[in-house]
């Protein structure tokens, strides 16, 4: 899908909600695949509905929360989750491109997005956590200058999760 042209937009209408929940529920479906290889076929440790159900609560609910979807061509390609979760800090969430539109910078222009976002709204650090299998993701994260570090207190990610999870973060006030 290299050379299409792409839009970032954050969501603002009924229509980009619509896409936001479609490329989540993909991204839990996705999330619960490789969890259940990871942990074991009859391990019930991701509900991709009750994943799904939590995160438009929190875009609903919380103030310092932002949604964007990347669109190739008007279809929905990516997405990704904005939180401020502290004075300091913000956390992003949930990026994920949709298989056919990898590997044409989609997740990179979407962690710009993020980047450009929560320096913004005057965050010190922008911080993440992926998971154990996600080795693109991580490529991705380090190669844009985040950094791999322990758990951080403010993280979503319940604690069952933190032996196995990636904590990465992001100096904000470096490079602009």
């Amino acid at each position: 899908m290299t050379g299409k042209p792409t839009q970032i937009a954050r969501i603002g209408s009924e229509e980009d909600e619509s896409a936001l929940r479609e490329l989540l529920a993909e991204f839990h479906e996705w999330m619960a695949d490789h969890a259940r290889e990871f942990y074991g076929v009859n391990t019930e440790i991701y509900d991709p509905d009750e994943e799904l159900a939590e995160d438009f609560d929190s875009l609903t609910e919380e103030i310092e929360s932002w949604a964007w979807v990347a669109r190739t061509e008007g279809e929905p390609a990516g997405c990704v989750l904005l939180y401020g979760e502290s004075d300091e800090l913000a956390e992003f969430r949930r990026l994920y491109v949709r298989p056919a539109h990898r590997s044409a910078g989609i997740g990179r222009r979407l962690v710009r997005e993020i980047i450009d976002r929560a320096r913004t709204e005057s965050y010190e650090t922008l911080a993440l956590t992926t998971p154990p299998w996600s080795e693109t993701a991580r490529a991705l994260y380090a190669s844009m200058g985040f950094e791999r570090v322990p758990p951080y207190p403010e993280t979503r990610l319940p604690e069952r999760y933190h032996d196995e999870a990636i904590f990465m973060r992001f100096d904000l006030s470096a490079e602009a």
